[in-house]
Order: C-alpha cells, then structure tokens, then sequence
C-alpha cells in the first residue's frame, strides 16, 4: 500500500493484534470511548489523545506521532541532528563490553544535562508518509526520531543491532523511506529490533506478515535500542565524550584480558577511588 490508510486503521490492526478491543483502550487510557471510536472510525486523532494512547500502549510518544503521521511538539523532537555517527559508534562499542559496564554507559547517558543548543534553521528531512506508505513511517521512526539522519549511520545501527541479519546499504534505506524499495518481514523485523518495539505489533501496523519461524527477543538488542533512545537528547559533543568512556572500557578490558588480569565493576572502582 502506497498511501497512508489513517492512523484509525492502524490503531484497529494494532488493537486487534493484541487482542484488545477500544473499551479497554478507553479504560486503560482515559480517553472517552466515544472519542476513540471517531478515531477508529478515520477523525484524526488530537495531540494529547496520542500522549495518552503511548501511555496506555507503551510507546513512545513521539513514535506514536509519527505513526499517525502528525507533526509532533518540538519538545519530543532529538536535541541535535548531527549526532548520529558518534550514536552509532557508541552503540557499536557498547556492545562490547560486559553489563556492568555497559551500566555504567547508560548511567552516565542518563545523568548527562540537557544542554541548550541551537535548532538548525531548517528542520531535519523527513520522508513522505501520505506519498511513500509505511517504508517512510519506518525510516522516520529510525532516521527521524532515533537521530539516525545519517543513513549510513542507520545502516550500521540496524546491522549490529540484528547481528547482521538485516543490512541494508544506505542508499537501500533511502529507497524504503521514499516507498521505491518494498518491506520484507525480515526488514519489518529488523527495523521493529532497531526501534525497539515488539515485531508482532510493527507488523499489524504495516499490514507485512512475519515469518512464522520468528527469532526468539536480543536482551542485548533490545538494552540497545533503549540507549539508542536515550541517546536522542544528547549533543554530538555529549555523545562523543560518552563514546571516549566506553571506548576507553573497552581497551582497559582487552589489556586486563591480554594479561589474565579481572577488571574491578564501576561500583567497585568508585568504591576504591
């Protein structure tokens, strides 16, 4: 399908993948039955319907945006468009490192301050969803909100956090994000690891069947794709400095390693220092 059928579409093929039905949604969320009903029925949804939808859901609220393709608050949009790279990266050698320590990343993600930075004059491009359909929901959802700008900083994040399954060349993801290239279930299936939302619903939403010899849920992935999330908020030059940390983990491991030594967890560094 080309053209976006309306986020009430998308909603029932979602609710009916979980085998919910709009009462429950309507108790779950707040939101008068009667309201979700003309959303259902094509009424296209308000902005704080969406916020208490992703609440009640268990998405993000600015996923949930994009997926009813209506421009979000500036508030929900990533702090720096140029931050991708460095993300990739970081992800990239996270993943190398033991839990505590990658811990220890998401800590210090966590504990960074917003810092203020100013917009670029011209908003980040975004792909056409009412003229390329779902493959542009999908690139949005990775290239937009996970400030993956860089294709091929997408590429290279979609590569390792599916272990390789599904890479794409960045043109390929280009492609997809304008409707040229088709999804397959094993796109749909790597984008859904990437974005860190559950397949099952990433398909109904996109009408793309799954293979029915589904790979059993990453933990390591899924850990991913929220620091890949968390990352969002981030300047370049906070995500650099965080990569520097991991990094610098990583080369202390390998030495410890190399020499039959154990290196100390961060509560016991900290403890020492």
């Amino acid at each position: 399908m080309a053209n976006h059928p309306g986020f009430g579409v998308l909603l029932t093929r979602l609710l009916s993948n979980r085998r919910v039905d709009v009462a429950w949604l309507s108790s779950t969320s707040g939101i008068p039955e009667t309201e979700l009903r003309s959303v259902v029925s094509g009424m296209p949804p308000l902005a704080s319907q969406l916020d208490d939808l992703a609440s009640a859901l268990g998405f993000h609220a600015a996923d949930l945006y994009v997926i009813a393709d209506v421009p979000g608050p500036e508030a929900l949009t990533p702090r720096d468009p140029a931050a991708g790279s460095a993300i990739a990266d970081l992800l990239r050698i996270t993943m190398a490192l033991p839990s505590d320590q990658r811990a220890h990343i998401h800590r210090l993600v966590d504990q960074l301050p917003l810092e203020l930075k100013e917009r670029p004059s011209a908003p980040p491009f975004m792909y056409d969803q009412q003229e390329a359909g779902f493959g542009a929901m999908l690139a949005n959802l990775l290239c937009g909100n996970r400030n993956l700008h860089s294709l091929t900083a997408a590429a290279k994040t979609l590569a390792l956090l599916t272990e390789g399954r599904v890479h794409l060349a960045a043109s390929t993801i280009s492609g997809i994000g304008r409707g040229r290239v088709p999804l397959t279930p094993d796109r749909v299936a790597g984008f859904a690891t990437a974005l860190g939302i559950p397949a099952g619903d990433l398909a109904a939403i996109t009408g793309v069947a799954l293979r029915e010899s589904s790979r059993p849920d990453d933990p390591l992935a899924a850990e991913m794709a929220r620091l890949l999330w968390n990352c969002r908020r981030l300047t370049t030059a906070q995500v650099g400095r965080v990569r520097d940390k991991a990094e610098a983990l990583r080369v202390a491991l390998r030495v410890a390693d190399s020499r039959g030594q154990r290196i100390p967890d961060q509560e016991e560094a900290a403890e020492d220092a």
